[in-house]
């Protein structure tokens, strides 16, 4: 499993894409999202150069300071095997550049 490490302020919009394969049925899922971190799906497109090939772009938005830890995993809903996935670290820092460690 591959990590990210991200770092942002409090309210600061990250944004995360991820490889899709649109023809599979796959999908990317978030979890271990709390209610500190709000994670929505902006949008899935195709790779011009590569037709087969996509993108799913999720924006990540830390509301409490501290340090986070996503775990978006590449499934088929209906499939409990999970085909890839990916951990993401977000550090949110507060304004005044303090942070409550999780």
């Amino acid at each position: 499993m591959s990590t990210q490490r991200l770092a942002s302020n409090v309210g600061q919009i990250c944004r995360i894409a991820l490889p899709s394969y649109p023809g599979s049925g796959a999908t990317w899922y978030v979890d271990g999202a709390n209610g500190a971190v709000r994670v929505c799906l902006e949008e899935s497109q195709a790779t011009l150069a590569q037709r087969r090939d996509g993108s799913q772009v999720f924006s990540v938005i830390g509301e409490v300071a501290g340090d986070y830890e996503l775990r978006f995993v590449l499934k088929r809903a209906w499939e409990r095997e999970v085909r890839n996935s990916r951990r993401v670290v977000l550090q949110v820092r507060s304004l005044g550049g303090q942070s409550r460690a999780n």
